[in-house]
């Protein structure tokens, strides 16, 4: 079983390109934190057709975002070496922040109003009906 699924932020802006064949596929790297430290892994991540191109429309660096697909090892040669890169192809992407957009630093903002305080109805709250 080859399975992954991760949440985090993107680390860059993601790399939206056309194959030959007119396919589209995305480069992008999440950031994801470590539970135990206050370190962060940074994961190379693939998608192809539809959702590369949703990703690179509404995807910057700083997003949120949840994605689920599969480890890919390849290899490749650069000045007569042999290197080897493992990236996550992605199967299937959340979008974790809902009416986000990009501020001038490429940062993501949130643009909806913040909503009205909702006042309780009640003046006081028994606390002996709650039993924590």
């Amino acid at each position: 079983m080859n399975l992954v699924v991760l949440t985090g932020r993107l680390a860059r802006d993601p790399e939206l390109k056309y194959g030959q064949s007119g396919t589209a596929y995305c480069r992008f790297t999440l950031a994801v934190n470590r539970v135990a430290k206050d370190e962060a892994d940074f994961i190379g991540c693939t998608a192809f057709g539809k959702t590369a191109e949703l990703i690179g429309e509404y995807l910057r660096k700083g997003s949120m975002t949840g994605v689920q697909g599969r480890l890919q090892t390849s290899s490749y040669e650069t000045n007569g070496e042999k290197r080897y890169r493992t990236d996550v192809i992605v199967d299937r992407i959340e979008f974790l922040e809902s009416k986000a957009s990009l501020s001038t630093t490429g940062n993501i903002t949130n643009t909806s109003k913040s909503p009205e305080p909702v006042q309780n109805s009640h003046e006081e709250e028994d606390d002996d009906e709650f039993p924590f």
